[in-house]
């Protein structure tokens, strides 16, 4: 055989690349454990029924109906009751904040009236921003609805307890307004992390950051100065993909857009803090890629772009925190969705910056160690 087919040599070049993969034990290593990892992950993470969904609830009545009804709506094994709110503003704050998805209102003289014949509407305010919650919730307090009607009934034609279920944010339960903002945290953290940990690796193999480790540069200029042109180009690209968001797609800011672009630079610059702490591990691009894989992946899952961290294992939604997206998408979801602001943001936003700042400043600590 001749030409491209040829196949001479072949035993030479297999000795050879056998033995460049030997000398790299690191990369064979990642190689081999990164699958098995990732699936150990994703198969304890990933739960598709939907329980338990956080909830709040206002008990003006403080009467019999208001006592049965809420043991319903925790027996439904849909809804965790874990606040009690003290008015209907502090219900409505604790959807925005985004720390319940659905709010049980109960209306004050709700057991005299049922006594006196009268309906009771109790309305169930519902966080329509993650669509597949949404609907289940939906369900849920609609059947609930209905068993307390039923027992309530006796004997009455019209229903004498009706509830009444209200979407939040997303009252026609697109799945975009849901996924779209998220989607932008993933690609923003994708390209920061890539651009760094390359680069600054890339220079690395070609032995151009040796040469700079050696001058008078310190490791915190070196840091600063690689940091703030990637911080200018995430920016860019996060402008760009905000436009599309609102343009292709549809979705509207609800809250502050200049608090989103300043919250957005902050999680740019935690992001890249993530791609210098990878860069100051990886010695080669190839490790690079892959710890940048072994990343990314995991984080798209954890973070809860596609599926709620609350029906996570307590132990995965802990290393959730260890990622600077989770934080930003609650950032993103919160103003872009529901219209929050930064004092009900604040935990999201100091988590992302504190973890940033200890993902730079322990890459920092490793350059200045290599310097020396």
């Amino acid at each position: 055989m001749s030409g491209a087919f040829a196949v001479r040599g072949f035993g030479a070049i297999l000795y050879k690349e056998m033995i460049h993969v030997s000398r790299d034990p690191i990369t064979l290593i990642l190689a081999l454990a990164l699958p098995v990892v990732q699936m150990l992950i994703f198969g304890y993470a990933i739960n598709t029924r939907v329980q338990h969904i956080s909830s709040a609830y206002l008990d003006e009545d403080r009467g019999a109906i208001a006592v049965r009804a809420l043991d319903a709506f925790r027996a439904s094994q849909q809804f965790d009751l874990r606040y009690a709110a003290r008015s209907r503003a502090e219900l409505e704050r604790l959807i925005v904040a985004g720390r319940v998805r659905a709010a049980f209102d109960i209306p004050p003289n709700a057991t005299a009236d049922l006594r006196a014949g009268k309906t009771v509407r109790i309305q169930v305010l519902i966080d329509g921003s993650d669509s597949t919650v949404a609907q289940q919730a939906y369900a849920a307090a609609t059947a609930v609805g209905a068993q307390l009607a039923r027992e309530a009934r006796g004997g009455s034609a019209p229903p004498l307890v009706e509830v009444r279920p209200r979407m939040l944010f997303n009252p026609s339960l697109r799945s975009a307004n849901f996924l779209v903002p998220g989607l932008i945290g993933v690609i923003m953290q994708l390209i920061t992390i890539f651009l760094m940990a390359l680069s600054i690796v890339g220079e690395r193999e070609r032995g151009t950051l040796d040469q700079v480790l050696v001058t008078p540069i310190g490791a915190g200029g070196l840091i600063l100065g690689k940091i703030v042109p990637y911080v200018a180009i995430g920016f860019v690209d996060f402008l760009l993909v905000l436009l599309a968001m609102r343009w292709v797609f549809g979705v509207t800011v609800a809250g502050n857009l200049g608090l989103l672009l300043l919250l957005g630079l902050g999680f740019m610059v935690a992001a890249l803090g993530m791609g210098l702490w990878i860069s100051s591990i990886a010695q080669t691009q190839v490790q690079a890629m892959l710890l940048t894989f072994a990343v990314t992946m995991p984080s798209i899952l954890l973070s809860g772009f596609f599926f709620e961290r609350e029906l996570m294992p307590l132990v995965m939604q802990w290393v959730g925190y260890a990622i600077p997206l989770t934080f930003f998408l609650e950032i993103l979801r919160g103003i872009i969705l529901r219209g929050a602001g930064l004092d009900v943001l604040w935990p999201s936003v100091a988590g992302m910056l504190g973890l940033g700042a200890v993902l730079i400043v322990a890459a920092t600590l490793r350059f200045a160690r290599r310097s020396s």
